[in-house]
C-alpha cells in the first residue's frame, strides 16, 4: 500500500497555518466528528473521548482553535513561533490517532515529516497592478436622452427666508 501526502510547506506562514488547520479538521473527522460542522463543533463532539485519553491534548487543541479564530476572524498576526506551536499540537493529535488505529504508520510518517519541515519564506517581489484605463461604455447609436426642463421663471428672485423662533427667549438673571 503506497501512501502519498499531498501537502508540503510553502514557507508562507498564513497559508501553512490554514493547511495545518485542515489537517486538524481531518483528524477530528477521523475520530467521528460530523464533517459539515464548524471546527469548534467538531472538537466538542470528540472532546469527551479525547479528554478521557489525554486531557493535555484537549487543552492544547482548544488553544489552537482559539488561535485560529483570532488569526482568521480578527486578523491577528501569526508568528513563526505560533506556527511551530500549532504544528506540535497537530503532530501530537496525529500520534494519538495513530495509536488508536485511525492512521496507518506510513501515512503518519509522511505527515510528521511535513510538520517538522520549515522552509524559508518565499522571496518578496514587488508587483505593480496597473488600474484599467477608464473608458465610456460603447453604446449602440440611438435616440438622445430627453432634456430635463429648466426651472420656470428663473429670473425671479427667491424670497428671503423668515426666521421664526418657536421657543421662548431665555430668562435674564437680575444682578
Amino acid at each position: 500500500m503506497e501512501f502519498q501526502f499531498e501537502w508540503k510547506r510553502t514557507g508562507d506562514i498564513l497559508g501553512d497555518f490554514v493547511r495545518l488547520i485542515f489537517l486538524l479538521e481531518e483528524g477530528l473527522e477521523r475520530l467521528g466528528a460530523f464533517p459539515e460542522g464548524t471546527l469548534g463543533q467538531k472538537m466538542a463532539q470528540v472532546e469527551g473521548y479525547l479528554q478521557e485519553q489525554d486531557g493535555e491534548l484537549v487543552r492544547g487543541l482548544w488553544e489552537l482553535i482559539a488561535l485560529r479564530n483570532r488569526v482568521i476572524h480578527e486578523r491577528a498576526p501569526l508568528s513563526e513561533e505560533n506556527l511551530r506551536w500549532a504544528s506540535l499540537r497537530v503532530a501530537r493529535l496525529l500520534l494519538f490517532l495513530e495509536r488508536q488505529g485511525y492512521y496507518h504508520w506510513q501515512e503518519l510518517q509522511l505527515a510528521l515529516e511535513v510538520l517538522q519541515d520549515f522552509p524559508p519564506p518565499p522571496p518578496f517581489r514587488i508587483t505593480v497592478i496597473e488600474p484599467p484605463r477608464a473608458q465610456a461604455p460603447n453604446l449602440p447609436p440611438g435616440n438622445r436622452p430627453l432634456q430635463v426642463p429648466g426651472r420656470s421663471m428663473a429670473a425671479r428672485p427667491l424670497e428671503l427666508a423668515r426666521r421664526v423662533f418657536l421657543w421662548p427667549k431665555p430668562l435674564r438673571r437680575r444682578a
